[in-house]
C-alpha cells in the first residue's frame, strides 16, 4: 500500500461524502464518473487507503460542494 507523505495530513469525512453522494441518488461508479477519476481510486478514497487533496477536490466539485465542507481535520506529522 502507498502511503502519502506530507508535513500536514488532512482528513476528509467520508462518511458525509457518502451521505451526499446516495442524496443524489449516486452509487460510487457514478461519482467517479462524475469526477473523472477510476472507480478504483474513488473506492480507496472511501476507504481511507490512499487520499489526496486533489482527489478530494474532484470529487467534491462532482458533488457540487466546496471541499471545505469535507475537511475534518489536519494532523500535523511529529518529527522523527
Amino acid at each position: 500500500m502507498r502511503m502519502q507523505e506530507s508535513p500536514a495530513a488532512v482528513v476528509y469525512d467520508v462518511d458525509l461524502m457518502s451521505q451526499d453522494m446516495a442524496a443524489m441518488g449516486w452509487l460510487p461508479i457514478d461519482l467517479a464518473r462524475k469526477a473523472k477519476v477510476s472507480h478504483r481510486r474513488v473506492g480507496r478514497f472511501f476507504r481511507r487507503e490512499f487520499q489526496t487533496a486533489r482527489t478530494a477536490a474532484k470529487l467534491a466539485k462532482a458533488l457540487g460542494q466546496p471541499i471545505r465542507r469535507y475537511i475534518v481535520s489536519q494532523q500535523q506529522a511529529v518529527a522523527s
